[in-house]
């Protein structure tokens, strides 16, 4: 008996499928986890290898990185993987057994760390990327399993200042390329300052040279971590934690520099720099500061390192006009709120009535609104006596009520100091000042939201880490390792892309819906594969004069293939 469907075309939905694959092709993805990863003896069908790209190719083309529909979209997808892949593709190879092997298989450090090495290594030289600059951040991911049966998944304090069940993310970037080489998963409750070193330890062997400037945020700054990375013949550059390590400091820098406060440099955006060398528009500037050198000294592995250490102290005046919003706010919530702690008599107005939950209750208010040693107290006790008059079996007596009024005043010496510290931040750097002035510190610093775009994307929508439909500690982190893999083709294809147009000095057009004329010379990835949308493949029965139909591909489509360094055949093939 015929089957009815089997004398009609079918159709495959390809997208930004072939796309995906070329880039995870190049990046040599399926050959590096193959020579990390040794299946069981009893492993039949596809390599792991070959199971990890196109799972790859299934979470970026469908943003989801569930296992439970992959079997299912491979089958829809049959023809176009295979003729991509040249594999005999199986859905059963793709079974929720399958996928969870390779993320156990990913979750063990060794076998981690060595696919990160060979990926690194070969991205670095394939791509010729420069490896001059690294950046160390991290983030974290907060989940609703339970904290009493693992270690990974643990309550830690977030950034909000709960405590909630959260993993942590450790990234060692390429800078400013925005590219991961180096990912470690750790438990919610570490310590942010230790995963820094491990990460740029990690880094370093892959980028096989010294003179590499890492730069992170404040929590990069502690000085073994400064220390290790001078005595590697490297620099660092990052913002000192000044107020918990070195209170003091700023305060004594700002003093010294005032008797020299015409010699501050302002710092201006590359753009507002005139091309003929002149001078720039004061108002202009985004910063101002000064720089000192002292010498550091900590002992790393029972030996003493020394180094000469830059102290950049920079005022940024965007950052100084909303410090001084945010006290000035401050100051007047937390007077309303000491002011309303000692209400008049009367009835319904609750009286503090002992002078040590009057102390308290002032601190409670300080510490809440941040503004300790910025108010005066006089608090006054007042006492009042009524007679009471005999009644059945009680005696007359003098009843004696105790309340304490309190007067506020504002300590304007110490309003002053914090207004004129307003906007100050130190930078710490050992580096060269001809290969790092005040002004680069300024622009090197201010990328940070390189680092924040792969965040951002882990985060998000494409790649989404949280929340994780996993249970199992193993195959939890597996899968976030597997997610940044994905991050590392997303930042790829905004490489290739930015670069191929900056040395033609075009712009690509038509990649924004709704406005075809539209072009950018900093496409993003995303946006170059969702161009790809409603491409499909129609396949016809044996017999037919035709075996297979693609939709056409536009200039469009052409154009990102090229700039992606992709070969048209990934869709001619099919």
């Amino acid at each position: 008996m015929t089957n009815k469907d089997e004398n009609n075309p079918s159709i495959e939905r390809v997208d930004d499928i072939p796309v995906i694959y070329g880039l995870l092709e190049r990046m040599g993805i399926q050959a590096i986890m193959d020579s990390g990863i040794k299946p069981h003896g009893n492993w039949l069908g596809l390599s792991p290898g070959w199971v990890i790209t196109l799972w790859l190719t299934h979470i970026l083309s469908e943003k989801n990185h569930l296992m439970e529909p992959v079997q299912q979209w491979v089958r829809r997808h049959l023809f176009t993987l295979t003729r991509l892949s040249g594999q005999p593709v199986r859905e059963l190879d793709f079974t929720d057994d399958r996928l969870a092997i390779c993320l156990r298989e990913l979750s063990e450090s060794d076998v981690w760390q060595e696919i990160e090495d060979q990926l690194g290594q070969r991205l670095i030289r394939v791509y010729d990327l420069k490896t001059d600059r690294l950046r160390l951040d991290a983030t974290l991911g907060t989940v609703h399993h339970d904290p009493e049966n693992g270690a990974l998944f643990r309550v830690g304090k977030t950034k909000s200042g709960l405590y909630e069940t959260q993993f942590k993310v450790m990234l060692a970037s390429l800078d400013p390329l925005g590219l991961p080489l180096v990912v470690d998963v750790k438990p919610g409750n570490d310590a942010d300052d230790p995963l820094y070193l491990p990460s740029y330890r990690r880094a370093k062997k892959m980028m096989l040279r010294d003179g590499i400037l890492v730069v992170g945020d404040s929590k990069m700054s502690a000085l073994l971590t400064r220390g290790t990375i001078a005595a590697g013949h490297d620099s660092y550059l990052a913002p000192l934690a000044d107020k918990k390590d070195e209170p003091a400091l700023l305060s004594q820098l700002l003093e010294a520099w005032l008797e020299r406060k015409a010699e501050a440099l302002r710092v201006f955006l590359p753009e507002d720099l005139p091309a003929d060398d002149s001078t720039p528009d004061p108002n202009l500037a985004i910063a101002r500061g000064f720089e000192v050198t002292r010498s550091r000294t900590v002992m790393i592995k029972g030996k003493e390192a020394t180094w000469d250490e830059r102290l950049l102290v920079i005022q940024s005046y965007s950052y100084m006009k909303s410090m001084l919003a945010g006290l000035r706010q401050r100051l007047d919530k937390a007077e309303a709120a000491l002011l309303a702690l000692t209400p008049p008599c009367q009835r319904g107005k609750k009286q503090i009535r002992e002078e040590a939950k009057l102390l308290s209750a002032i601190e409670q208010v300080e510490k809440q609104y941040r503004v300790q040693g910025f108010f005066q107290y006089d608090s006054k006790e007042e006492v009042t006596e009524r007679r009471v008059r005999a009644y059945k079996d009680k005696p007359a007596h003098v009843e004696r009520q105790v309340r304490y009024q309190v007067t506020v005043s504002r300590n304007q010496p110490a309003i002053k100091t914090a207004e004129f510290e307003a906007g100050w931040r130190i930078y710490a750097t050992n580096e060269a000042t001809e290969r790092l002035s005040l002004s680069q510190a300024v622009s090197v610093y201010r990328d940070q939201i390189i680092a924040e775009n792969v965040f951002r994307r882990l985060h998000g929508k494409m790649l989404s880490i949280t929340p994780l439909y996993v249970q199992r500690e193993d195959h939890a982190q597996g899968l976030i390792h597997l997610l940044t893999l994905g991050a590392r083709v997303l930042a790829l294809g905004d490489y290739l892309g930015r670069e191929a147009l900056a040395k033609d000095g075009n712009e690509l057009a038509g990649v924004y819906t709704g406005n075809p004329k539209r072009s950018t010379s900093r496409p993003t990835t995303e946006r170059m594969l969702k161009a790809f949308d409603g491409i499909n493949l129609v396949i016809f029965p044996p017999g037919s004069r035709h075996s297979t139909y693609l939709t056409d591909l536009m200039p469009v489509h052409e154009h990102i293939l090229a700039l992606l360094g992709l070969r048209r055949s990934l869709f001619s093939c099919l």
